[in-house]
């Protein structure tokens, strides 16, 4: 597929990347733009080779939300409209959720409306000092979308989550920080793209399988009961204990050497 509104690359054999790159509106989400995502994140979720995947922007902002002079143009059929954007936008986030490889966010700035959902969404997330969160939603008369209204309240509480989304107040990455939104805070864009790559590096030379069943453990575990999640655990852990990566995992520790999951 040839991208108009983002970058994808893959970067050495085992590390892909997603940069938003329609920086003159701030990368705000338009139907063409919500296809590519998803394309992207299709292509980077179905190639086995791909052990961490980045997502980030250029630009001021790191996503804007939605493009609403987009969809003004289109208020004839908006519903309509949103209604194929959700489903590519929602769908990209799906995939990425459920790939092997850790998701890896970077917030360059202003992360607003969708692109606040889209950055939540990360396994891990960095921002700069100076990014910028709201929601945004109810500001223009809309309700969330983008996964928002599902990770939010898993990860700062209900009613945190009911404050921020009703609200839309504005508030910073150290604040994000603090309600545990983001793992890091950096003080630049120079830092942001050296900690994202540094951090891709190392999932790269790790063990896929696991990381896998890290992800889908963790997605599972607000749906099961104790005695449910119990028994996948078990069934991952044992599956993942007879694989190459396991046996080679449990022979370097009996060892006291460090493991080498890329053989």
């Amino acid at each position: 597929m040839i991208y108009e509104s983002l970058i994808f690359e893959k970067k050495a054999t085992s590390i892909a990347k997603i940069t938003l790159n329609k920086p003159d509106t701030g990368n705000t989400l338009d139907l063409q733009l919500a296809k590519e995502l998803y394309a992207a994140s299709l292509d980077a979720a179905s190639d086995k080779n791909i052990k961490a995947l980045i997502l980030s922007a250029n630009g001021k902002l790191f996503c804007g939300g939605g493009n609403l002079k987009f969809l003004l143009s289109k208020k004839e059929e908006v519903k309509k409209t949103l209604l194929e954007m959700t489903m590519y936008f929602h769908g990209a986030i799906s995939r990425m959720a459920r790939m092997s490889a850790p998701v890896i966010v970077g917030v360059n700035g202003t992360a607003g409306g969708g692109g606040f959902s889209l950055a939540i969404t990360g396994d891990i997330i960095y921002a700069v000092k100076d990014a910028k969160f709201t929601l945004a939603y109810t500001n223009a008369g809309l309700s969330p979308d983008g996964s928002s209204t599902y990770y939010l309240p898993r990860i700062v509480g209900i009613k945190r989550a009911k404050e921020l989304m009703l609200t839309n107040r504005l508030f910073s990455a150290e604040e994000a920080h603090d309600m545990g939104l983001i793992d890091l805070v950096v003080n630049s864009n120079e830092e942001l793209n050296e900690a994202l790559n540094t951090q891709a590096e190392v999932f790269s030379k790790g063990p896929i399988n696991a990381y896998k069943s890290v992800k889908k453990l963790l997605n599972e575990s607000f749906h099961n009961s104790l005695e449910t999640q119990m028994e996948m655990e078990s069934v991952h852990i044992s599956k993942n204990a007879e694989s190459k990566d396991g046996i080679e995992g449990l022979t370097a520790f009996s060892e006291k050497r460090k493991p080498n999951f890329n053989e």
